[in-house]
């Protein structure tokens, strides 16, 4: 059983599903194309946010709401979403059986949104990240090691360049650096 709300021209869908705790438990998503990332939230228990992330492969995940680099968890069933359904395992955090489970799914829409990876330099004069448009959000998170994950955006910085940080995985007040190592530099193609 599931119900949900979509948005085929956004690339965005919010999916509430019911468990049936067996590896295999196809999810549709409404979006018509594959999504490239997918949150998942058991809503009646204490478990972590599931990622899926299509740069990961469907192995991967990450969490939401920890500084856990990518794990193996295998919740995704080991099946890449198709442009119909995404898969999960028999986990109880993303299917347990009667489980009130809600799914945030994306796919990319050209000009509007991307999903991706980049390589960093280390440098105060960061790598570019090119997306074929400006961005308003951006989240980034580490996947080779723990960190924070990031939302930056251009509302709360609204001049170039940003400072502010929201964190998900922690329940701290605004982040905003000390030193501008930190910052994003929104651009008119991407960001670096």
């Amino acid at each position: 059983a599931y119900s949900g709300s979509v948005s085929t021209d956004a690339g965005f869908s919010i999916i509430a599903y019911l468990g049936n705790g067996t590896a295999g438990h196809t999810i549709p998503h409404h979006l018509g194309v594959v999504p490239q990332m997918i949150i998942v939230k058991e809503r009646a228990n204490a478990n972590s946010w599931y990622v899926y992330h299509h740069s990961l492969g469907n192995a991967k995940n990450l969490y939401l709401n920890t500084t856990h680099a990518e794990q193996t968890d295998g919740v995704w069933n080991d099946t890449t979403p198709t442009s119909s359904v995404f898969s999960v395992s028999d986990a109880n955090a993303i299917n347990r059986n009667n489980g009130t489970t809600v799914a945030y799914c994306f796919a990319e829409k050209q000009g509007y949104s991307k999903f991706g990876t980049y390589l960093g330099n280390g440098n105060n004069d960061g790598t570019y990240i090119h997306l074929g448009f400006k961005p308003a959000f951006v989240m980034v998170k580490r996947t080779d090691a723990t960190a924070n994950w990031s939302l930056i955006d251009n509302k709360r910085d609204p001049f170039n360049v940003t400072y502010h940080f929201l964190e998900p995985n922690v329940v701290d007040d605004e982040f905003i650096p000390s030193s501008p190592q930190a910052a994003f530099d929104f651009c008119s193609q991407g960001f670096k």
